[in-house]
């Protein structure tokens, strides 16, 4: 195996196009884009890479997350692979042993960021009502799913507003001394040829 490899982190929140942006990367042969790893430390969120749940690697994830990165997520890998990373939302990972995942990210220089943004915050609060109401949080089919109605209150989307920018310019300062490339869903899912391949060189 190898270790010499591109490390990443898609930095972000609830559907700004981070599973998008994941199919688009684990297409190409030499990057594992794995996904929201730091979301429940019951039950790993490998996604489609299909790798072990095992009672071990459970207990390592709970206990010892540093050494769950080091280990299984950011370790040695075959040849071919160029690319490593996950998906950390700004609000996982934020609670006890875990908490141990941001300042050691940050630690890691050679960590690269992506950090996926979504300019229209009306339409990802309206995606998360939505996704929630139904529990469909993935759409594989691309076709727009407008056969739930929706109503929107209007503090709780000015307070999610608010708290979204807040979580970005936070992110933006704490890993301020990586390389960064930012991310916009709406140029992602309008032209993303053009946005992959930008990833794809970053």
């Amino acid at each position: 195996g190898r270790s010499d490899y591109t490390r990443f982190v898609i930095l972000g929140r609830s559907r700004v196009g981070s599973n998008l942006l994941r199919g688009l990367l684990n297409a190409h042969p030499q990057v594992a884009a794995f996904g929201e790893i730091f979301r429940d430390d019951k039950c790993l969120d490998w996604d489609p890479l299909g790798y072990f749940q095992t009672e071990g690697m459970r207990s390592l994830v709970q206990q010892d997350p540093v050494r769950f990165l080091d280990m299984k997520v950011l370790g040695r890998y075959p040849s071919p692979v160029r690319a490593v990373g996950f998906k950390l939302f700004y609000y996982h990972a934020r609670a006890g042993a875990q908490a141990a995942v941001w300042p050691y990210l940050r630690a890691r220089r050679d960590l690269k960021v992506i950090h996926l943004k979504r300019r229209n915050l009306l339409q990802t609060h309206l995606s998360r009502k939505r996704a929630a109401l139904t529990d469909r949080w993935v759409n594989t089919s691309g076709q727009p799913d407008n056969s739930v109605v929706v109503r929107l209150d209007y503090e709780e989307c000015f307070n999610d507003f608010v708290q979204t920018r807040a979580w970005e310019e936070q992110a933006d300062r704490y890993f301020a001394d990586h390389a960064t490339v930012q991310v916009e869903y709406e140029r992602l899912s309008s032209d993303y040829r053009t946005e992959a391949r930008v990833i794809q060189e970053f």
